[in-house]
């Protein structure tokens, strides 16, 4: 274990070395609050952390951890920490030998190190991030009767722990021996009775699902009466605009292991046909993560990362080879062995390895499909296709050429899904939460997406085809002609310019930003691969991708917005345990502030990318000044941190908040103190503002941009902003609205950052207006007391303008 620089050696302390005097009232004391912390809880788990929590406060320390020792194995792994990363719990295993940890064992007596990254013994576990942390001081838990674990003090900077703090931590160790041998028994048993309640439950799930199956089948043939003629109008969630037209290419539904009965076949029949899905399921990972790496390089390895490991497990294959060698059929037998991983996956604590039960499950549908002959996404789907689903994958895309793709229809999905994300950034017109639409047509058949109004059109007539053609053509050309604007500024008549920068998400965004003339990146967001990895990324991959997007855009400006986890964006390793309302609760800053290891190594990320590069940092969901200052504090010490490596960290970055809680809009001036800039976020402000959840169908008609409330909120932050001399954007999809544009040009935002395919239509209308008509538009929408007077009053203006057609060009 251990931390940075320079050094002196460590002091393996001895028993005739210690004090055996009387205990001091402050030994007393903490014995005392760890004895009835210990006795107010019957969780083992609680009380360990409890007590680490507990001694790191009481000793001044950043880190407090405790290692659990077996024996048997010589390993030692940890059990609870205060100050490192507590997706580490359970997951970080050393031997014996191994560093400073490993050496308290080896000595059985504790340890003392003032620089123990000079220390030889020293080990690196980048997870941990320890080099932060100087000063080592561990002590055996149960000293003298038997290690069970160790206790480790580590201090931020160099320090030489004394006799009293030496004496603290061994009576606190030897007082945690009962507490650890009682954690070592309970595992030891739970794990033996989840093997044996493994097995009873597989045989009961067996024979319900078998039961259930028999059910669905008789449903099934009663009322399947679905036709395929005529002509039919659905409507979704609109997530990616423009329009398709195409014909159907369905994404049948994976194969269901659910489904597979128990059959018995003969073993060297059913073990050739094993072979050769195994290794067609682990061709076509490998053709998927190629194809991945090209469209999505900052996820593509990552995502498919776990699968290729699952599929390459010896113990995975030879368990389901035994299984056919007593006469299960090829798919009892995959069945059986999917189950039974799953299972033990899910029994676990640690929510990393829980999380590795879907891998399995993937692995094994994928099998199924290649023992089945089923094949989810044909290999060559021609030209003019639409992919039909009921819920398009990220897998499922990377299958298929996108340049052959006209658009995208899923029954179920949402915006924010990895494959909604990524239709997106390729800008294939895409609807999706529309019921049923893959049971309402078939294979070839004729079909229209209009990704502007989440309309989709099955089997459409020749009047519908025609009218859809002549907009798609009308579209098309009133694209080309703004593309002589792509490099003019976007500039009132008068004179008044603003910025207008690109929302990225992937690096393949950069070319469309390209394309449409961004003058920068107004939000990057850096959630996707964090999302897409199975663990945290590190610093070092981190660094690379920040690197290239920096690079990629020459010195225009980047704005990196931090994390914003959370609501229906947990990565598996994360804890996101279900919240009651889930956008209430924790995620964005809230995450990174709770767990400040995993926000450090983002911002040191950040600012080693940044040598280069015009950049400022977005702080995401800011409701106070509080936040912000605890924010501003770990910024600092990130960059005094860097500093004292040797990193150049430059002095010219900006600092900024997101504006997207009420609280923030009214506490605006005070925040402006606090920042280099704002950029005011519309997606959620106007949620929090109307309490309208604009993916609930119920209520999404009322989630309005040009809702009254919503118009005097940005100017409220706009005053604040240019009162106290800071810049102030806007980067939700308002800023994307050319209905809006007007107005928000008007009120005096700096600039507006918006998906690149928006920047022309955009653009247009600010070249199209002086700064002074569109303030008197401003001024006039912010008398309106109700949404159908702006609107009307708005759009009465846009047709003086000569301006409607241009407004609705995406609307």
């Amino acid at each position: 274990m251990g931390p940075a620089s320079c050094g002196q050696e460590e002091a393996a302390i001895s028993d005739s070395s210690q004090s055996k005097g009387p205990a001091t009232v402050e030994t007393l004391e903490l014995l005392e609050a760890v004895s009835e912390l210990v006795g107010r809880t019957g969780d083992y788990q609680e009380a360990l952390e409890g007590t680490v929590r507990l001694l790191a406060h009481r000793l001044d320390c950043e880190v407090c951890s405790l290692y659990s020792y077996d024996p048997s194995s010589e390993t030692l792994t940890l059990a609870a920490t205060e100050g490192l990363p507590t997706r580490s719990i359970g997951r970080v295993i050393l031997g014996k030998g191994e560093g400073l940890v490993g050496l308290v064992v080896e000595e059985g007596a504790p340890v003392s190190v003032e620089d123990a990254l000079s220390h030889e013994r020293f080990k690196f576990f980048p997870e941990l991030g320890e080099e932060k942390y100087r000063a080592f001081l561990g002590s055996p838990v149960g000293e003298g009767q038997g290690t069970v674990g160790v206790l480790v003090l580590q201090a931020r900077r160099r320090r030489r722990f004394g006799q009293n703090e030496l004496s603290l931590l061994r009576s606190v160790a030897n007082q945690l021996r009962p507490v650890m041998v009682g954690v070592q028994l309970a595992e030891r048993l739970l794990k033996e009775e989840k093997e044996r309640e493994v097995y009873r439950r597989g045989m009961a799930r067996a024979i319900r699902r078998l039961e259930q199956h028999e059910a669905r089948s008789r449903r099934r043939a009663s009322s399947d009466g679905l036709t395929h003629h005529g002509a039919e109008r659905m409507t979704g969630n609109p997530v990616s605009p423009g329009i398709g037209i195409g014909r159907v290419v369905v994404v049948e539904a994976p194969a269901d292991l659910d489904h597979v009965g128990v059959h018995r076949g003969q073993p060297e029949v059913e073990a050739e046909r094993f072979e050769k899905a195994l290794a067609d399921s682990r061709k076509e990972v490998e053709r998927a993560r190629a194809h991945m790496r090209e469209l999505v390089p900052e996820v593509g390895g990552a995502i498919y990362e776990a699968l290729g490991m699952v599929l390459d497990d010896p113990s995975f294959g030879e368990r389901v080879r035994s299984r056919i060698g007593h006469g299960m059929a090829a798919e009892s037998a995959l069945k059986g062995v999917v189950e039974e991983y799953v299972e033990r996956f899910k029994a676990m604590d640690d929510a990393y390895l829980r999380e590795r039960g879907s891998d399995v499950r993937d692995v094994g549908q994928r099998i199924l499909r290649y023992l089945s002959g089923a094949e989810a996404v044909p290999a060559d789907i021609g030209e003019d296709a639409i992919l039909v689903a009921d819920e398009l994958t990220l897998s499922d895309l990377s299958m298929v050429d996108a340049s052959k793709l006209r658009g995208i229809v899923g029954a179920r999905g949402g915006a924010t899904s990895h494959a909604a994300i990524l239709a997106k950034s390729l800008e294939i017109p895409t609807v999706v939460g529309v019921p049923g639409v893959d049971r309402a047509t078939a294979e070839g058949e004729p079909i229209i997406v209009d990704g502007n109004s989440g309309t989709v059109y099955l089997r459409p007539g020749e009047e519908v085809t025609a009218e859809y053609k002549r907009i798609e053509s009308q579209f098309k050309a009133f694209q080309k002609g703004l593309e002589k604007l792509r490099d003019e500024p976007a500039e009132t008549t008068d004179g008044h310019r603003v910025s207008l920068y690109a929302n990225i998400g992937l690096l393949a965004d950069l070319d469309f930003a390209d394309a449409h003339g961004a003058e920068g990146i107004g939000l990057y967001r850096t959630e996707l691969p964090f999302l897409s990895y199975r663990d945290f990324p590190s610093e070092d991959e981190q660094v690379r991708l920040y690197k290239r997007v920096v690079e990629r855009m020459k010195g225009r400006p980047v704005t990196i917005r931090t994390l914003d986890l959370g609501a229906d964006k947990y990565p598996s390793y994360l804890d996101g345990e279900k919240e009651r309302n889930p956008f209430l609760g924790w995620r964005s800053i809230r995450i990174s502030l709770s767990d400040e290891n995993m926000f450090q190594e983002q911002l040191r990320a950040i600012l080693k990318a940044a040598a280069d590069c015009p950049l400022r940092i977005l702080f995401p969901m800011i409701s106070g000044v509080e936040e912000l200052r605890r924010t501003r504090e770990i910024y600092s010490e990130c960059v005094f941190d860097l500093s004292s490596e040797g990193v150049v960290v430059r002095d010219d970055i900006e600092l900024g908040a997101m504006i997207e809680v009420p609280s923030a809009v009214l506490r605006a001036p005070q925040i402006m103190r606090e920042v280099d800039f704002v950029s005011i976020g519309t997606n959620d402000l106007i949620q929090y503002t109307l309490a309208v959840d604009r993916d609930n169908r119920r209520v999404a008609p009322m989630y309005e941009p040009l809702h009254p409330a919503v118009l005097h909120s940005i100017r409220t932050v706009v005053e604040a902003a240019h009162d106290a001399g800071r810049r102030v954007g806007m980067c939700g999809e308002m800023a994307a609205d050319p209905r809006c544009t007007l107005f928000l040009l008007g009120i005096g935002l700096d600039e507006l950052s918006m998906g690149p395919l928006h920047i022309p239509v955009v653009k247009q209308l600010i070249r199209s207006v002086s700064a002074g008509e569109a303030r008197t538009i401003a001024e006039q929408m912010l008398r309106y007391d109700t949404v159908e007077e702006v609107k009307g009053y708005s759009f009465a203006r846009l047709r003086e303008l000569g301006l409607v057609e241009v407004a609705e060009s995406l609307a």
